[in-house]
């Protein structure tokens, strides 16, 4: 199967998702795109996690995420394997996490400010 085709049966088999996990559409499109995007996925997850309602944690956003597109993305383009690669990251670090982890940076703050 060609990239092409394979993009084909990809797009025709996920709907795009305006549920809370991707409110804007934001993961659907760049997943959807049949080539390489001028806007770096790194930008791509920033304008997804901030279009995240304040409630729900991105870490479970992703999860859920990633278990509806990990196995349909064309392996052959490097801005969807990244965004991927991001979701992955974003999984492993639930606010809970996040919370026991300690600040970074916090003496340059004392230090700026004393």
């Amino acid at each position: 199967m060609t990239s092409h085709a394979s993009t084909l049966s990809f797009a025709s088999a996920t709907t795009p998702s305006n549920s809370t996990n991707d409110p804007k559409s934001i993961i659907h499109q760049m997943l959807m795109m049949d080539e390489e995007t001028a806007t770096p996925p790194e930008d791509i997850i920033l304008a997804w996690v901030l279009s995240l309602p304040n409630e729900l944690d991105p870490a479970l956003a992703a999860t859920q995420l990633l278990s509806q597109y990990e196995g349909l993305v064309d392996q052959t383009n490097q801005s969807t394997v990244k965004t991927i690669m991001f979701l992955k990251q974003t999984a492993e670090f639930p606010r809970s996490r996040l919370a026991n982890s300690p600040r970074r940076g916090s003496r340059c703050r004392r230090k700026l400010h004393s």
